[in-house]
């Protein structure tokens, strides 16, 4: 066919013969008709058939091509809204993220214009501009975007359970505010998991918030490809799922435990798609293992074929509903035995996972109805304890910016874990102990300027609240060593921070509740022999605190505890691995 034949189609018999030649795996032909066509046409349909090619461009992995095609395509029509929004998520691909949201914008403000949008194209620049900014943390300007975007269409699950959370993030309470079409209930059954970690001490609403999320996002087919289980092998397979085996908050938690595996019983596989961060800690975590099958690249079929051709007899997962979870492996039950550790410290309301890892303190047998998981008892906290040597803090007091001679009372858990209680809580300490103050994080613009609106609210000088910018790992390990005591925050503990402060020899006063994540820092707390410092209401943590600030031998006692207990964290992981290894055998016995 020549150039005027091809001149001649229709846009409809374009799009056929360029189907036609993709099925045949002919991508470049396709692409070449569609730029013949669209150079040589004197059609009205030019702008869809621009379009087209973009998307294929893209697809086939040429990214300036569909630069070109999609703008070919919106000067032709520069209403074609969808053409818009692919382009600016090209340019967000390229990195040019205000080009990208200027793009967005121009389809969220068509509604305006006589030739607008649709209100779902409208809603998803919305949603994509709120998106983006969170991922740059610019927190306020996303909740504009989905605020925007809720009063087009309100009943926007995905787009209010983002809204609620980013509230949670800026630490404006209560995050969960009635909005024209979007009342309070309607955000309760909409709010993410892990949200409502942070927001509810009620094991019922994380339940119901969990099989809420996984009916919507995780609707998925069940298959088992473990078919020829049980295997039988001369050692016993254990698997590890993880994204996260690098310098995050889990990865953190995990080299002590496993190093400590029994590799004469146990051979140790990770199926691993975490961030190659370069860093020896991720090098340390990788060297623990057995095996180490890079999964990143592979989709969810693929990589649940790797852990069946693996014959794993026990699969770990060590995300849950967190962020970077991949249900659909866990889905195709690539292994006889599958189960949840770490990553989500609640129940994850998925089918195909039959137990949690965890322990009595955390867990106790009222949870047990709120878990789809059966609950898989570790000997003292599920949480693995370590003693890693922390350096001594080289810096001073002063030189970040805290009082040499003061009571300094610290909070390093992610700010989205405050709420109105606990603050009000610490301004009350603040009140009552004269040289205290309270050092947190300067994790984003809109918290720390929504809790410093608080501090003046509660009548505390704003002197008495210092913030410290983000800084490495092994920083913030050090310089902690500079306060005099840890206030945690509930219902959401601290975890894998609350191991780091106890390991630096830091006090920390926490306020144990009816949930799992309420529970985690107590159960540290317990493991250690330090129950004194876990309290069970405000007016008795805020009693506490101001005793220990009014108690110095006390609180010293505490800290020579902590630093001469090393030997007990340092035994702690084997342990813990002990019993864990133990009932996975009889696990795996039972198949």
């Amino acid at each position: 066919m020549d150039v005027e034949e091809i001149s001649q189609l229709g846009l409809d018999q374009v799009i056929q013969l360029a189907e036609q030649f993709q099925r045949a795996g002919r991508i470049a032909d396709a692409i070449a008709l569609y730029s013949l066509w669209n150079e040589n046409t004197a059609s009205n349909d030019r702008h869809i058939g621009w379009f087209n090619q973009g998307v294929m461009q893209l697809n086939a992995g040429d990214i300036n091509g569909a630069e070109h095609a999609y703008r070919a395509s919106l000067e032709i029509f520069p209403a074609f809204a969808q053409a818009r929004i692919n382009l600016g998520l090209l340019l967000e691909r390229k990195g040019l993220n205000d080009e990208a949201m200027l793009e967005w914008s121009q389809v969220a403000n068509s509604g305006y214009l006589q030739v607008a949008a649709n209100l779902d194209l409208q809603t998803l620049a919305l949603n994509h501009i709120g998106r983006l900014q969170e991922q740059l943390k610019h927190y306020d300007l996303a909740e504009n975007a989905l605020t925007q975007s809720l009063q087009l269409k309100p009943r926007q699950a995905d787009a209010l359970q983002h809204w609620v959370h980013l509230r949670s993030k800026q630490c404006k309470w209560p995050a969960m505010q009635a909005m024209p079409g979007v009342p309070v209930n309607a955000m309760l059954t909409g709010t993410s998991p892990l949200a409502m970690l942070a927001l509810h001490d009620d094991p019922a609403l994380q339940l119901m918030a969990a099989q809420s999320f996984v009916q919507r996002k995780f609707n998925l087919s069940t298959h088992r490809l473990c078919v020829n289980a049980p295997y039988r092998h001369e050692r016993i397979r254990i698997g590890y799922l993880s994204g996260d085996l690098c310098t995050h908050a889990v990865g953190l938690l995990m080299a002590d435990l496993l190093e400590a595996h029994d590799h004469e019983r146990f051979e140790i596989y990770a199926f691993d798609y975490s961030v190659e961060d370069g860093s020896e800690y991720r090098a340390r975590l990788k060297r623990a293992f057995d095996h180490v099958i890079d999964i990143r690249h592979l989709n969810d079929h693929q990589a649940a074929l790797e852990i069946a051709n693996a014959e794993i007899d026990v699969l770990l997962d060590l995300h849950g509903l967190s962020s970077g979870a991949r249900p659909g492996i866990l889905a195709m039950q690539p292994s006889p035995l599958q189960g949840t550790y770490l990553g989500f410290i609640g129940t994850t309301a998925l089918p195909w996972i039959q137990f949690v890892v965890t322990d009595r303190f955390t867990l106790p047998e009222t949870l047990i109805p709120y878990f789809s998981e059966k609950p898989l008892y570790v000997d003292g906290s599920f949480l693995p304890l370590n003693h890693a040597p922390t350096p001594a803090c080289s810096e001073t007091r002063t030189e970040l910016g805290l009082p040499e001679d003061a009571f300094v009372m610290v909070c390093f858990n992610n700010v989205y874990k405050f709420n109105a209680d606990m603050f009000a809580t610490w301004m009350n300490i603040l009140k009552r102990v004269d040289d205290a103050v309270l050092w947190l994080l300067d994790d984003n613009a809109s918290a720390t300027r929504e809790l410093k609106k608080r501090i003046t609210q509660h009548g505390v000088s704003a002197d008495r609240v210092i913030f410290a910018k983000r800084t490495s790992h092994a920083q913030y390990r050090a310089r902690m060593q500079l306060a005099d005591v840890f206030l945690d925050t509930t219902p959401y503990n601290s975890g894998s921070t609350a191991r780091d402060v106890l390991d630096c020899g830091l006090p920390l006063v926490t306020l144990s509740g009816r949930t799992c994540v309420a529970r985690m820092a107590g159960s540290l707390l317990h493991s250690v022999g330090l129950d004194e410092l876990i309290t069970y209401n405000h007016a008795d943590y805020e009693n506490l605190v101001v005793d220990l600030a009014q108690d110095r031998a006390r609180l010293a006692s505490y800290r020579y505890q902590l630093i001469q207990g090393g030997s007990v964290r340092e035994a702690a992981p084997a342990k813990l691995v002990r019993s864990l290894e133990t009932q996975l055998a009889q696990l795996v016995d039972t198949l």
